[in-house]
């Protein structure tokens, strides 16, 4: 049985980019390989055919289940909602998932599933590839998780719980990757920060509109203070991988926020380059992050007759769009290694010397037209009072942002790897700044 699930996942894995000779059947390699699932470890979604989702108690069974039923697996709690909920991390690898320290300085891939609590497909995606890559026996596979540490991390339980978009407090958690109110936020940056993540795909749903109607909408990080080889293998990642494994297995891609009529896009109303969001977040602190969304109402009558069908695609969409991640990384895993250390260095050097050009604004299409959105002599660094650092202290530690004493309190130097995203936290220019500093010119 175990062989069957590899088959179905391999079939799917290199469905990629137009490799394929003849487009297949919609959906076909992921269908063989969820129906190969072994009985023991499918997920409640699977046994009722996509009838209905999966609940957090019962993902808290599944997981553990599937810990027990491999060695692949390890689950850990890396977090506490804020009605004491677990906010769960799986680690798949073989023969066993690497210590966080060891995957840290290796190979690592991020699954953050359904961070807003109402889109359940994310979800079930996650556990379907963790099952999946568990028992795969296939030999590229296997390498590929001998390799590189798969991580899924289920990141709003409460809100899954109360089917609501936000968390406990109402909060949309998508929306606070800088602040890091939310103990959602801060469980995700931290995993970012301690497990060094090179790439990472955020699954969500989206509502499907007259001229916003794919299966699957993607988009890579656009704040334009990401550094251009890690923005560039980001959208490489979402368009020729994520998007290109999806519209390989017979569904229909499009960029996020894009409205498209007759095939050509003609207005933009969301993607946007603000850091607080993870996507952009990702790129921001060196990681090759893209989005996902699948449409969660009817495209067709087969759909719109069949309720059990629509949440079958919606779950295979986020599930291909992950597999084209797994593929981005197996055949990228060096350059995407010695780029994201590469891209650190950089920014670090750009924060030494005041070379380059800080945004407050704008994106990757879009170049800020007030000259109160762009800074093109950077500063070298923030002075901090000491009171403003003691609200902020803990915050800056989950950023990975470092700072030293002086005669005013405390200075946050841009000659760091998170140069890009300091002066959106300090500046009066960032529109979402977390605390007030003082520009330090070089």
């Amino acid at each position: 049985m175990a062989a069957a699930v590899a088959a179905g996942l391999a079939t799917s894995l290199v469905l990629v980019a137009g490799q394929a000779e003849a487009d297949p059947p919609k959906g076909v390699g992921l269908k063989a390989t969820l129906a190969a699932a072994p009985d023991t470890v499918k997920t409640p979604f699977e046994t009722s055919n996509g009838a209905a989702w999966t609940t957090q108690p019962q993902a808290v069974r599944f997981l553990r289940d599937l810990d027990a039923a491999s060695d692949r697996v390890r689950v850990q709690t890396v977090g506490r909602s804020l009605q004491n909920r677990p906010i769960q991390l799986v680690a798949v690898g073989s023969p066993a998932p690497a210590a966080q320290a060891a995957a840290a300085t290796g190979s690592v891939a991020l699954f953050t599933c359904s961070v807003h609590g109402d889109e359940n497909s994310g979800r079930e995606a996650c556990m379907q590839m963790a099952r999946d890559l568990a028992f795969t026996t296939d030999p590229a596979l296997n390498r590929f998780l001998e390799q590189t540490t798969v991580l899924f991390v289920n990141p709003n339980p409460d809100g899954w719980v109360a089917d609501t978009r936000g968390n406990a407090d109402g909060v949309d958690v998508n929306r606070d990757y800088m602040d890091l109110a939310t103990p959602e936020a801060r469980a995700i940056v931290k995993i970012i920060r301690d497990w060094q993540p090179e790439v990472l795909n955020d699954l969500h749903e989206y509502g499907p509109s007259e001229f916003y109607r794919t299966d699957l909408l993607h988009l890579w990080p656009r704040n334009r203070n990401v550094d251009p080889i890690m923005h560039d293998l980001a959208q490489q990642m979402s368009e020729k991988y994520s998007s290109a494994q999806v519209t390989s297995l017979g569904y229909t891609s499009g960029i996020y926020g894009h409205w498209v009529k007759d095939g050509e896009p003609f207005r933009q109303v969301a993607g946007d380059g603000q850091a607080r969001i993870l996507r952009n977040y990702a790129g921001l602190v060196n990681v090759a992050g893209m989005l996902s969304e699948t449409a969660n109402r009817p495209l067709d009558d087969a759909e719109e007759a069949d309720p059990s069908l629509l949440n079958r695609r919606r779950v295979e969409v986020n599930y291909a769009s992950a597999v084209g991640s797994v593929q981005m990384v197996i055949e990228n895993r060096g350059p995407l290694a010695r780029e994201t250390a590469a891209a650190a260095a950089r920014n670090t050097e750009l924060g030494r010397t005041g070379d380059g050009v800080i945004y407050f604004a704008g994106q990757d299409d879009m170049i800020p037209t007030s000259g109160s959105q762009v800074e093109p002599k950077p500063m070298c660094g923030y002075q901090l009072s000491a009171a403003t650092f003691t609200e902020v202290r803990s915050t800056l530690a989950l950023h990975g942002v470092t700072s030293r004493n002086n005669a005013d309190g405390r200075y946050v130097t841009l000659a760091q790897p998170t140069r890009g995203l300091i002066p959106l936290l300090f500046d009066n220019r960032s529109e979402f700044k977390i605390a007030d500093g003082t520009p330090v010119a070089c």
